[in-house]
């Protein structure tokens, strides 16, 4: 096992997220990449250039590396960004679940619309 493994994973990131408060869409990508019928409407709780974390209700484990695809607007910015993720972690926090995701797939200015949010709120 690699040491980076052994680390929490908020100790493995690559870059810190910064708090963030907005709504996300997520849909669970299917068979041969095409999205479920089914989008739920989740909150960001942080985000980073590389990935994000999402609050959504309970009810439905998402597994870890499941692709899913994200939608949702950063604060102070109408356009609306979309995403591929994989899932790194799905945990049960109180009353709802916390779904870690690692970005696979982002346009060059969507990554470049997060960077620059994620700056000006370090």
């Amino acid at each position: 096992m690699s040491g980076d493994r052994r680390r929490a994973p908020e100790e493995r990131r690559r870059c810190d997220r910064v708090p963030a408060v907005f709504a996300v869409k997520k849909a669970v990508a299917g068979a041969e990449g095409r999205l479920a019928r089914h989008v739920q409407l989740c909150q960001a709780e942080d985000i980073a250039p590389a990935g994000m974390t999402i609050k959504r209700p309970r009810g439905t484990v998402v597994q870890p590396k499941t692709e899913i695809a994200l939608s949702f607007s950063l604060p102070g910015s109408h356009e609306e960004i979309s995403a591929r993720g994989l899932v790194v972690n799905d945990t049960t926090v109180g009353s709802f679940r916390r779904t870690g995701v690692r970005f696979i797939a982002l346009r060059p200015e969507h990554a470049q619309l997060i960077a620059g949010y994620c700056r000006r709120r370090a």
